[in-house]
């Protein structure tokens, strides 16, 4: 019994707290926001004065797509924060400052729009008017009205006036046509606008609610956290090399696009490489079991688990810079990735856009050369070798000569230590020519077996012109055929010079020649090979 009289008197004494305070909206900022790759933390500031007791704070998030389970918040102040929480309340009309703001130009535009279109009807109407009279002047004047009827010149005067008012209407009228044009180009533009930030959801109010228990009047400051969506960025990077080929400048550049139904302004940015977590599991070891077909069943289970798998996996993968000086962001190395943040304050809206923000500038070395696949293209391109490190992710890569675009390339994600190439032009002072020199066939027998066998050779000159008042370094790639048969024989192969890598990275066949030419100076490579088959074998690619 007593008991029962306790468990009653606390459910009375927590109905009495619940009534005792009202739900207070407060105003909120958001301060911070760190943005992942498809995804943002953000940080909501509020400042309010509360009473003694307990208070129910509601702080109001326009974000369509929010993440109740990442919801945080803390309250700086003396007293006891009794629970944190994400709440909807459904409403009348859609809570997005934006949507509403566009929502109403558009509106505005369509009533003015609606004014023109009757101006121009009424213009049509007198300029009816105006068309009858001149009309009735051309018709036949009964006798009995001859009397009475305007003298020449003042028929003059009225056709006169006719036709001026006339003009005065047409030149309305295209005014006013030409307005109702610029209308119809402006609500598009809105309406596409709108259409790229309004998501169609039920009309709700959404944010953070915070029951708080202070222990005195006061002033208390609030941090809220959440994670919201529809927003990104990925790397994009500006490479200038100098024309004395050294002190190599690359930029890292953050391109942002947000759509997340609230704008962030001037707001403290930090870009992040992590990769979230979320729906990423430890991978787990199944048992390597070896049956007869006889049990499929144990098979597809195994086969379904690998598929599961990796679609969580795949989920998650899913899942011009001004010539003077900029603030590059303050880097953080943490345990998973590196952070930049923004050391101004930036302002980013929720829209259809992109926002380009630069992160970090380096000085980097690379190794120039030439480099020439003449059996495919005669083109002789200047390349840079590079090392990556850490910091270099896959994105973009546009890329400048003496501080002129040259083009736009794409570098892939690579391990730190590994290189890569930049593709800076063609150089026609660099001139490479091949050309077949020989290609003879003979048949002949295999000892005393009947079958006859084709014998053919072949050989092919690579001649290499440099016209610089320099010596240049040039890579030639070229290869000889690969045999995937015993029917068909690749032999008696001869190079000269011999290439300096032999089936070059690992690829059978391809041959890689690492050549200084002199200034106005002109070098050839020479290759010979024989390929015998049978004479009733077709034989592909050669």
């Amino acid at each position: 019994m007593k008991k029962l009289t306790f468990l009653c008197a606390i459910i009375i004494f927590f109905s009495l707290i619940h009534i005792s305070f009202a739900e207070n909206i407060v105003s909120s900022k958001i301060k911070k926001v760190t943005l992942f790759t498809n995804q943002a933390l953000v940080t909501r500031q509020a400042q309010l004065d509360v009473d003694k007791g307990l208070s129910e704070i509601f702080l109001e998030t326009n974000a369509f797509h929010l993440d109740k389970d990442s919801v945080q918040a803390k309250v700086y102040g003396e007293g006891e924060l009794f629970s944190v929480q994400f709440e909807e309340k459904h409403l009348k009309e859609a809570p997005q400052e934006k949507v509403k703001e566009l929502e109403a130009k558009i509106e505005d535009l369509k009533q003015e729009k609606t004014s023109y279109l009757s101006q121009k009807n009424i213009l049509d109407k007198q300029e009816k008017f105006l068309d009858s009279l001149i009309d009735f002047s051309d018709t036949q004047v009964p006798v009995d009205l001859k009397t009475s009827f305007p003298k020449t010149e003042d028929l003059s005067q009225i056709l006169a006036f006719l036709n001026e008012n006339l003009k005065n209407i047409s030149e309305r009228r295209q005014n006013i046509d030409k307005q109702i044009k610029d209308f119809d180009k402006e609500l598009q533009v809105l309406q596409e606008e709108l259409n790229s930030i309004k998501v169609p959801s039920r009309k709700v109010q959404k944010g953070i609610k915070i029951v708080f228990n202070s222990f005195k009047p006061q002033s208390i400051k609030i941090e809220a956290n959440y994670l919201v969506y529809n927003c990104n960025w990925s790397p994009l990077y500006k490479i200038n090399i100098p024309l004395d080929l050294k002190n190599i400048d690359l930029t890292m550049f953050s391109k942002i696009s947000q759509k997340t139904g609230e704008d962030w302004d001037d707001v403290k940015l930090i870009i992040s490489n992590m990769i979230p977590i979320r729906g990423l599991r430890l991978p787990h070891l199944h048992d390597w079991i070896l049956d007869t077909a006889k049990k499929p069943a144990l098979g597809a289970r195994g086969a379904k688990h690998k598929f599961m798998d990796v679609k969580r996996e795949s989920m998650v993968q899913e899942a011009e810079a001004p010539s003077a000086s900029f603030k590059q962001a303050k880097k953080s190395k943490l345990p998973l990735s590196f952070e930049y943040e923004l050391l101004q304050k930036v302002t980013i809206e929720s829209k259809d856009k992109e926002t380009i923000l630069p992160l970090l500038s380096k000085d980097i070395k690379g190794k120039f050369f030439h480099r020439v696949v003449p059996k495919i293209n005669p083109i002789t391109f200047l390349v840079c070798e590079i090392t990556a490190d850490k910091e270099l992710l896959s994105g973009p890569l546009n890329v400048y000569f003496a501080n002129r675009f040259i083009g736009q390339t794409y570098l892939a994600e690579k391990k730190a230590g590994e290189n890569f190439f930049l593709n800076l032009g063609p150089d026609r002072a660099v001139k490479v020519k091949r050309e077949k020199i020989k290609d003879k066939v003979d048949e002949t027998f295999f000892g005393q077996v009947e079958r006859k066998t084709i014998v053919r050779n072949l050989e092919f000159k690579i001649t290499i012109e440099n016209l610089k008042d320099d010596s240049v370094k040039i890579k030639v790639l070229d290869n000889i055929p690969v045999s995937r048969t015993d029917k068909i024989e690749v032999k008696n192969v001869v190079f000269n010079p011999t290439p300096d890598k032999i089936n070059y990275e690992d690829r059978e066949g391809i041959n890689l020649w690492d050549l200084k030419i002199n200034p106005k100076a002109t070098k050839e490579i020479n290759i010979k090979f024989q390929v015998t088959y049978p004479k009733d074998t077709p034989v592909y690619g050669l």
